[in-house]
């Protein structure tokens, strides 16, 4: 039984994979009483977009005076980030709680840390009643741990990108059927813009589950942050065009959501929730002289999506970048070169980080902390981006004054 949070944390992200089956934790979850189900769920897949479409979503939902529940990963700060009601984290004293009164039971079922994370949510946003769970896939969607509800109101395919091929395939259609396991009978699908082959497979998969299909329509980028959608002119904070994207798409899932459950919005309160939300480290812009950008762009489709938005801001410019070696980190190099005056790569902790010794011909820095104050004395615009994980390192050690 643990009385100390650090513990029990140190202790759950301790368990990772234990290469048991996606049904047998389709089975731990019914000998759990199968509580997804009782929630009205949301559940988001795709290759990028997924976090900002759920806080988008999160906030329209808030905004009408709505408990919502978000699950996300990996987390930022905190583990407890991953469980979220009404964007507060989970409390030290009720995930405590439910770990230690569900301990043996895990314990016994040999989980992994997602495995109980999901668990812990489903009993946390069941005992304090959430109107709406927002939940993102961890990874692929068919079999990934968050695909076990089996009664999901509406599923959300952000994009089709390359990523995690080794799990999910080596063509966008392969990659795209992985996603689409979401879906369920009888329900809702929304997706965003995709290619024709991927539209190919959601319109089939769609079909096959007697789902009823929606598809983004377009938005109108005003400029500035402004975008017309549906008729209505809305602003968000960010200045990443792509960000357009996802705020859109959130917008078309609470009328969705609007539509099946008889809500009366407040318009402008949606506008104004919309303009507020924040998604950190999605083109968040930390420190304005100079101007400090931090993006977890990890993938291709991400770096792609992210330069353009770079490209907007007048001045010099610095690249400080770090991934996983299990991801296209060459590829994503060689299109960042192409859009900044200097790339530094760099290192933080963790067993699977790119090796520095690979670049020798590359500018390099195994300091992080001194490679961004480097680029911030000496640059317009800084953009840190790369790993999620190297994010976080990003923002519990720098100090952005």
């Amino acid at each position: 039984m643990f009385t100390d949070i650090s513990e029990a944390i140190s202790w759950i992200t301790s368990r990772r994979n234990n290469n048991y089956s996606f049904d047998h934790f389709r089975r731990i979850c019914r000998k759990f009483g199968d509580l997804q189900d009782d929630l009205y769920l949301i559940h988001v897949a795709g290759t990028n977009g997924k976090g900002s479409t759920v806080q988008f979503l999160c906030d329209l939902l808030m905004s009408q005076g709505y408990k919502v529940g978000t699950f996300t990963s990996p987390h930022l700060i905190s583990h407890l980030d991953r469980i979220r009601i009404n964007n507060r984290n989970i409390t030290d004293e009720a995930f405590l709680r439910i770990l230690n009164k569900n301990y043996d039971f895990f314990i016994d079922n040999d989980m992994s840390m997602m495995e109980m994370d999901y668990l812990i949510m489903c009993e946390y946003f069941t005992e304090e009643k959430v109107d709406y769970a927002v939940i993102e896939v961890g990874l692929g969607g068919r079999l990934d741990s968050t695909n076990v509800a089996d009664h999901t109101k509406l599923s959300v395919i952000t994009s089709i990108g390359f990523d995690h091929m080794e799990k999910l395939g080596n063509t966008l259609p392969e990659i795209c059927k992985e996603k689409c396991g979401i879906i369920k009978q009888d329900s809702k699908v929304l997706c965003g813009y995709l290619d024709d082959s991927c539209m190919e497979v959601v319109r089939k998969t769609a079909e096959e589950k007697d789902s009823e299909l929606y598809v983004l329509d377009e938005y109108q980028d005003l400029g500035n942050r402004h975008f017309l959608f549906h008729g209505e002119e809305y602003e968000i904070s960010s200045y990443a065009s792509y960000q357009l994207h996802n705020a859109s798409l959130a917008l078309y899932a609470y009328e969705i959501i609007e539509k099946d459950c008889n809500i009366h919005s407040d318009q402008e309160k949606l506008k104004d929730a919309l303009k507020h939300s924040l998604w950190h480290c999605r083109f968040e812009i930390v420190k304005e002289n100079p101007c400090v950008i931090l993006d977890g762009a990890h993938n291709m489709h991400g770096i792609e999506a992210l330069v353009r938005s770079f490209d907007r801001f007048d001045g010099s410019k610095c690249i400080v970048f770090s991934a996983l070696k299990r991801k296209e980190y060459r590829k994503m190099l060689e299109e960042l070169e192409k859009h900044c005056d200097r790339l530094i790569i760099t290192d933080f902790p963790g067993s699977d980080v790119i090796d520095l010794k690979e670049f020798e011909d590359k500018d390099t820095d195994s300091d992080y902390i001194h490679a961004i104050k480097e680029a911030m004395k000496h640059y317009d615009n800084v953009l840190i981006c790369g790993s999620l994980y190297f994010m976080s390192e990003v923002v519990l050690n720098v100090k952005f004054e």
